[in-house]
């Protein structure tokens, strides 16, 4: 079955998102009175969780604990992050089931800023970066070989997996101006060599060439908003999450990778914090939970924000991701005691619909693709002399063409070159296919 059939069924999931789909786990794992504040996972079965406690100033015998799964939440272990006495963690980046690095962060007044290392699934840390830009942010680029970390004095980059690192002044931000840390490792995300992150003076930063080079963007948000996640699924097409000085929580779409933004025609909800996590390859999905500073809620769309479908679950979150249309997480952003989940995992129905079989039309293809003008249709065993639907959408889930057509070709020569998905839809049942028009 191809993989793209997807895309047009996981919006039947998603408008019937129940409370159910969440199943909490992770429950008496942590010690007490820790709060996730960042998830990482790698495929649909490993994760990771960063917690800490909550502090303004850090006591010296605190460490950050990790929480980690390899088999899709069947089973967890936590450790400390032993020799990061006196800090907290805002940020995990995994790299597979035993080796995972962490942020730490003293506010200036213990055992420094750093970036941790383990190989061993948290058992042991090695530290692998002494410099404040290892107490913010984290990114590992696709690449497997490039990281950045950064805060609003320094950045720090590695061409060599993490082994060596180079330090830089950043300038350019203005006095007074920073990071907002409500949303973990939604704070923002990679796309090829690209980060963006916001900050509380409405701009955004945007960092390419895997960190080397940096542009501040104003927005119209509003000076003294605060942006503090956003997700980019390529390098234009991106939302973010802000919150005015009238403390109204707005999402924002941009489609130029950052330099401009527009607020959504339709709102998930103007009273709730939100983190943003795109669900990679499914261009304009995205998944929202709410943040530490709001009650539980999860909202949901398929088509870049032109609507969304919201519910509500009875608890606090921090940190979300989603590795696949079928597979989430989400941390809890306080864990008081050992009866309370750290973690809950998105475990909803297989993406059914009974518009839709989840099979292929039997002998069902498209040539050519990548097509220049004219797609032709092969079906086994089925005339089309009675007309089958046509309907072609684009990465953001707008529908551009859909009809009936009385023979089995259709003529793409309009539409700009690019990625589309092509549904046709018989008697028979239905088949998808992601088409490039050249």
């Amino acid at each position: 079955m191809q993989k793209t059939i997807f895309t047009l069924l996981l919006a039947t999931l998603l408008t019937t998102l129940a409370a159910q789909n969440w199943q909490p786990m992770a429950v008496g794992v942590l010690p007490p009175d820790q709060g996730i504040f960042a998830v990482s996972a790698i495929g649909d079965n490993i994760v990771w969780a960063v917690a800490s406690g909550d502090f303004n100033v850090i006591p010296a015998s605190h460490k950050p604990w990790i929480l980690r799964s390899s088999d899709g939440g069947q089973s967890w272990v936590a450790h400390p992050v032993s020799p990061a006495g006196g800090t907290i963690s805002f940020q995990i980046v995994a790299v597979d089931s035993l080796t995972a690095w962490v942020t730490t962060q003293d506010f200036g007044g213990g055992a420094g800023r750093a970036l941790y290392k383990t190989t061993d699934g948290g058992i042991t840390w090695v530290k692998k970066l002494n410099n404040p830009a290892g107490g913010v942010a984290l990114y590992r680029f696709a690449d497997d070989q490039h990281w950045f970390a950064h805060n609003r004095q320094t950045t720090s980059r590695s061409s060599d997996n993490g082994d060596t690192w180079t330090n830089t002044t950043i300038t350019g931000y203005q006095t007074n101006e920073f990071q907002i840390l409500y949303t973990g490792n939604n704070l923002s995300n990679t796309a090829g060599d690209t980060v963006w992150s916001g900050t509380n003076a409405g701009r955004m930063l945007r960092f390419t060439d895997y960190g080397a080079t940096r542009e501040f963007f104003s927005t119209n948000l509003g000076s003294a908003t605060e942006i503090s996640s956003v997700a980019f699924q390529d390098h234009a097409n991106g939302l973010c999450y802000s919150r005015s000085i009238n403390d109204v929580h707005r999402i924002s779409r941009s489609t130029d990778g950052g330099a401009t933004w527009s607020l959504l025609a339709n709102q998930p909800g103007t009273n709730t914090g939100w983190s943003i996590a795109a669900v990679p390859e499914w261009p304009g999905f995205y998944v929202l939970a709410s943040n530490y500073i709001s009650t539980g809620k999860v909202a949901i769309t398929t088509n870049f924000g032109d609507s969304w479908t919201v519910e509500t679950i009875n608890d606090v979150f921090n940190g979300v991701t989603f590795t696949s249309p079928t597979t989430g997480w989400i941390g809890a952003s306080w864990v008081e005691s050992d009866t309370v989940p750290a973690m809950f995992k998105y475990v909803g129905a297989p993406i059914v619909s009974a518009a839709i079989p989840t099979t292929d039309l039997p002998g069902f293809s498209v040539t050519p693709n990548p097509v220049k003008d004219v797609l032709r249709f092969d079906f086994e065993g089925l005339s089309t002399e009675h007309g089958v639907m046509a309907k072609v959408t684009d990465l953001h889930g707008r529908t551009l063409f859909s009809a009936k057509i009385q023979d089995n070709q259709l003529d793409v020569s309009q539409l700009p070159a690019g990625m589309y998905f092509l549904e046709i839809s018989t008697s028979k049942g239905a088949s998808v296919r992601k088409i490039l028009r050249q």
